[in-house]
């Protein structure tokens, strides 16, 4: 949910006056109290024992305790961000209506680099996208290096705490890897925007709301890029995966665009997404 930078955000005070972060950051609570995943689920789960599982909570305990009060004002505005791409990727079908939006754990928030999982189901295949929600226009080049690394090194992502409800009475539990993996988000300007809309239950505005495209052309240069890089490695299957997942996301963004959604120009964070692709290049790798 929340990674720490160093962006001044005072530029942004009076941008929007009638945004009270207090009142939209506490509005995200009982959505993570009620839909992020809780490790301590996984007691008696196979594979899972519940002193690793002890181990990774007091870990995520310890890095909480990283975060001074200069933080606090970053980690709030993280937090709207998901909650608004959470809540509106279910309810407005940001991500399509095949799709769904799983919160990860906090462990895997931390240490995977995963905020959240897009699982996408078509004509009974599943595909799975992880989501890291990142908001302002401070340099990526560490969220990027991480992916590239890992197409080098012949990975993908992982979730290490999985949840997802098949039915009302069965829920599955496992451990997820080879996941593609994106960063997606929004400049500041553009957040606070989303979430004067969601405080106030502009649900109609959300629902039609461009910042749905945005995110979406994000994630499709993104693996169209990564795909590219890993073909040039020599990694064919992951690059297969990446393809799979190009293409869903492909026929997502037809489908916005032909129900009239334009998109957002001069947002920051894209930018950036941009220009920390060009070092997934052939002269940018090499």
């Amino acid at each position: 949910m929340y990674h720490v930078h160093t962006e001044d955000l005072s530029h942004v005070r009076n941008a929007y006056p009638y945004f009270k972060l207090e009142e939209a950051h506490a509005l995200t609570k009982p959505i993570f109290s009620k839909y992020a995943i809780n490790p301590k689920r996984f007691s008696g789960t196979r594979g899972f024992t519940d002193s690793d599982i002890a181990a990774d909570v007091r870990e995520v305990e310890r890095l909480d305790r990283l975060f001074d009060k200069s933080q606090k004002t970053e980690k709030m505005y993280a937090d709207v961000l998901e909650a608004v791409a959470f809540e509106h990727g279910d309810s407005s079908n940001w991500f399509g209506s095949n799709s769904e939006i799983i919160l990860t754990s906090l462990f895997d928030d931390y240490m995977n680099k995963i905020d959240m999982v897009l699982r996408t189901e078509t004509d009974g295949h599943v595909s799975i996208l992880g989501l890291d929600v990142t908001f302002g226009s401070y340099d990526l080049h560490k969220k990027f290096d991480k992916i590239r690394h890992d197409i080098d090194t012949g990975v993908l992502g992982k979730v290490k705490y999985f949840l997802h409800n098949r039915t009302r009475l069965q829920t599955f539990a496992c451990s997820l890897d080879h996941v593609p993996q994106v960063v997606v988000g929004v400049d500041i300007q553009r957040l606070k925007e989303l979430g004067l809309l969601w405080m106030n239950k502009k649900n109609n505005q959300l629902a039609k709301h461009p910042v749905q495209v945005l995110l979406l052309e994000e994630i499709t240069m993104q693996l169209r890029t990564f795909a590219d890089y890993a073909r040039a490695k020599g990694k064919d299957q992951m690059s297969t995966i990446l393809e799979i997942e190009l293409k869903n996301i492909r026929e997502l963004l037809q489908e916005k665009r032909k129900a009239g959604i334009a998109t957002i120009k001069d947002d920051k964070v894209f930018e950036e997404i941009k220009r920390n692709l060009l070092y997934f290049t052939d002269s940018g790798a090499t």
